[in-house]
């Protein structure tokens, strides 16, 4: 059942990647074309943490180089779909803080031996606030009028999803010591949030309406 459920929420990033390439020409002209390296970026790496590098030092190194790089990626996506000035700036200075959190970071922990927890709880906290800034923003403008077809609403909300579920699902991680029912529940849990998640994100890409070229 647990490898069942680990194909599944890999199957639904793939297919989230499948559907980011499908759709690509409604954001091809615009900043999030990044989205699409993202996107491919997270199952891959996935891949090769569970199966080819699994509890080896490059294991350890991919899953760290993802808790900076997918998160401080995301947060300069945000800052993209901001026009105040003032919150873009906030937001780009949050992406800005997330590398160098991770820069010191590596001063404190060894990302070939251990994962930094610490620090992906630094990065999470990023994304919500970024995150809050751009639903406040979203909520001020126009485009609350045709919220349901905002390709990058759905985005946003699949990564909310995603980052306000991971931090509560390690942080009772550490409080279970023992107790291999509880830990193999918060696996199958762990593993629903990430094809909620990612589904979220792969109907965003389809249901979403194609987004004006950057000017």
């Amino acid at each position: 059942m647990y490898e069942k459920f680990k194909i599944a929420g890999i199957a639904s990033e793939f297919i989230a990647a499948m559907f980011a390439s499908i759709y690509f020409y409604k954001y091809q002209n615009t900043k999030l074309k990044l989205l699409l390296i993202i996107m491919w970026y997270i199952p891959i790496n996935e891949v090769l943490g569970q199966y080819l590098f699994a509890r080896t030092e490059t294991g350890y190194l991919l899953y760290n180089l993802y808790r900076i790089i997918v998160p401080a990626s995301f947060v300069y996506l945000i800052s993209t779909q901001i026009s105040d000035s003032l919150r873009k700036k906030i937001v780009f200075a949050l992406s800005a803080f997330c590398f160098l959190t991770f820069l010191i970071s590596i001063y404190f922990s060894n990302p070939l031996k251990e994962f930094s927890k610490t620090t992906f709880t630094i990065f999470t906290i990023a994304v919500l606030i970024s995150l809050l800034i751009y639903f406040i923003e979203l909520l001020k403008s126009d485009k609350v009028l045709n919220m349901s077809k905002n390709l990058f609403l759905w985005i946003a909300l699949g990564f909310l999803i995603f980052f306000i579920s991971f931090p509560v699902i390690l942080l009772a991680r550490e409080f279970v010591s023992d107790g291999d029912k509880i830990h193999r529940s918060l696996n199958y849990i762990q593993f629903t949030v990430a094809i909620l998640s990612y589904l979220t994100i792969a109907f965003g890409f389809y249901y979403g309406n194609k987004i004006e070229m950057d000017k």
